[in-house]
Parts: C-alpha cells; sequence; structure tokens
C-alpha cells in the first residue's frame, strides 16, 4: 500500500473532489442537453458517483488524525 505525506493526501483529497463534480456535471447535465428522454438511472448514478467520490476525498483528508 503506498503511504502519502499529508500534503499529497490533501493535494489527492481535492482532486477526487473536483472529478466528483466532474463525473456529476457530465452524467446529469448530459441528460437535459441531448435530444432524448432524461435518463433517471443515469442521473442516479450520477449523483451516487459524486456521493462516493466526495466520501473517498473526505476519507482520505480525515486519514491524517
Amino acid at each position: 500500500m503506498i503511504r502519502l505525506e499529508t500534503r499529497q493526501r490533501l493535494a489527492l483529497s481535492e482532486t477526487i473532489r473536483g472529478l466528483a463534480n466532474l463525473v456529476a456535471a457530465v452524467l446529469v447535465l448530459s441528460q437535459f442537453v441531448g435530444d432524448g428522454p432524461v435518463s433517471w438511472p443515469v442521473i442516479i448514478l450520477g449523483a451516487a458517483a459524486w456521493v462516493g467520490f466526495v466520501w473517498f476525498g473526505l476519507f482520505l483528508e480525515g486519514e491524517r488524525r
């Protein structure tokens, strides 16, 4: 397992939370831009992915304590 320094863990945490916002934007907002009907499973997947990435980012940040 890779051991990260505090500064590295904080940087990774911020990056993962930024990735969460991009995933949510792509999966949720793209549903409203397209011509097809809105897919609720994709919206729910985007929301779940956002929660998962944010939780993991906060977990990494809290690991330094």
